[in-house]
């Protein structure tokens, strides 16, 4: 079975169609949103049909809802200054309008929260104003989730995690039932003798409780969220109490579960460093709005880790999580980090396939899609030719695998059958993390290891993508631990 396979059609995101920049192009907020405000005449605005014809779901339902107007939302809008005036002369200016009731800070924008009551005349007029350079409203909503295709664990006869721990090495008693590890050319001896690498989980926190996490969990002493936004009251809450939803938990044990310590799983990276952010509301995989995903990112470059894991797909390309990505993995810090996203796609309703984001982003050299697969019972072998890195997408286990969880009592890990694009994601940021941190390979930047995992990718008759593969791990032992990026490079191959 292939995940995700369809050919899609997808315009390029803003900043991937302007070399890498953000451009307006002239317009100053998403044209479906213009429109919008443009049509309501005196009529109020509701920020969830302005969100949802962004989104291009806009529906009976969001018309029905508008009916009961004093229910919906107060405007809530991502505002970016215009040149010349900075960002503290933006937030004054808001304040002296006398419509905006809260005013949250980003590092490169700020979130203005309108009274309910503001005229939608003013409201047209307080964004045009020449202190503003762009704005989107600050979405979320149905379709902004955690990218697993279903959150439902499959019934298990086996709960190899039960059992008592292996004889061999690695003693993890669920070694066996890890498919994906096996497919991917995983080594236990290669793994334990690897160095830590920082993954930044973007997701709904990690249960710092758990036996097979909790060593690997580095607690954030400093978080960078603005103080009372939605995502500083997400990870006070969820980023390591293990009482919200589980997402976040079962994709820190792929990419880096304990190894060798008698219970469960063992990640891929069983020695990386995991630090959670939560992106994602308390339950039912849904996530925060637009601002806190770009803020979760910020934070994530301020926390300096080395791969940024977001396992969640939103159908909107906004400005500031694009600016936020690229100032993850662009310009200076191409070089300095990846950033692994699932590849998520949806049928529309004129029959063509969206690609959702974030892994339209995978057009920057820094971002990486993965796309979910079962392999089981499909040969491997090395590509005719050299896969190109430039696309991003490589496909990853996406089926069928054992995870750490919250979720339940039965010793804290389940079966989940339909992992999708989440698992994909989480199994290639952990072989990030693994072959990032297998010296001599740990003096690579982050561009070389990208151009080594799909350099050393397997392929299939049954498969349109490289299959992330680690095998080539292994001929370190040949090469000299001393030796420089590039020499080991040529070594495997890849020069």
């Amino acid at each position: 079975m292939i995940l995700g396979g369809s050919v899609v059609v997808a315009a390029s995101p803003n900043l991937c169609a302007n070399g890498g920049n953000w451009s307006s192009g002239g317009g100053r907020m998403p044209a479906a949103v213009d429109e919008y405000l443009s049509s309501l005449g005196d009529g109020r605005f509701d920020l969830r049909a302005a969100c949802a014809l962004w989104a291009r779901s806009y529906s009976r339902r969001h018309q029905l809802a508008a009916i009961g107007k004093d229910l919906a939302p107060p405007p809530r809008i991502i505002l970016f200054a215009a040149p010349g005036t900075t960002q503290h002369g933006l937030v004054d200016w808001l304040k002296r309008t006398g419509y905006v009731r809260d005013i949250e800070r980003a590092s490169h924008f700020v979130v203005a929260v309108f009274s309910k009551h503001t005229p939608t005349a003013r409201l047209r007029t307080i964004l045009a104003a020449s202190a503003i350079d762009y704005s989107e409203p600050d979405c979320d909503g149905p379709d902004f989730l955690t990218t697993s295709t279903e959150g439902l664990p499959v019934l298990s006869t086996s709960k190899c995690w039960q059992q008592r721990a292996r004889s061999t090495f690695p003693n993890d008693p669920c070694m066996d039932e890890l498919w994906g590890h096996q497919k991917i050319g995983w080594e236990p001896s290669v793994a334990a003798r690897s160095l830590p690498r920082i993954v930044a989980v973007l997701d709904s926190g990690i249960d710092a409780s758990h036996e097979d996490l909790a060593p690997n969990i580095m607690p954030r002493m400093d978080p960078h969220e603005p103080p009372r936004s939605q995502g500083s009251l997400l990870n006070a809450r969820c980023a390591m109490s293990g009482k919200c939803w589980p997402h976040g938990t079962e994709m820190a044990g792929t990419i880096g579960g304990r190894m060798d310590n008698g219970i469960g799983i063992a990640g891929v990276a069983p020695n990386s460093r995991l630090v959670p952010i939560v992106i994602s509301r308390v339950g039912h995989g849904l996530l925060g709005r637009l601002s806190t995903i770009a803020e979760g990112i910020d934070a994530a470059v301020l926390d300096d880790v080395d791969v940024i894991n977001i396992s969640a797909k939103w159908p909107v390309d906004s400005r500031a999580i694009s600016e936020s990505i690229l100032a993850a993995v662009g310009g200076v810090n191409e070089r300095r980090r990846l950033v692994v996203t699932g590849y998520a796609t949806s049928l529309d309703s004129d029959d063509t396939v969206r690609e959702y984001f974030p892994s339209q982003y995978r057009c920057l050299p820094g971002v990486l899609a993965a796309v979910p697969t079962d392999m089981r019972g499909h040969d491997l072998f090395n590509p005719k030719g050299r896969p190109d890195p430039k696309d991003g997408r490589i496909q990853a286990p996406g089926v069928d695998i054992v995870v750490t969880t919250s979720e339940n009592s039965d010793r804290g890990y389940i079966l989940s059958g339909s992992a999708g694009a989440s698992s994909a994601a989480a199994y290639v940021s952990g072989a990030v993390a693994l072959v990032w941190g297998s010296p001599p390979l740990n003096k690579c930047d982050a561009q070389q290891i990208k151009q080594l995992l799909f350099c050393r990718s397997k392929s299939s008759d049954s498969t349109r993508y490289p299959w992330v593969h680690v095998d080539f791990l292994r001929e370190l032992s040949n090469v000299d631990p001393g030796a420089d990026c590039h020499t080991a490079m040529e070594q495997l191959g890849c020069d």
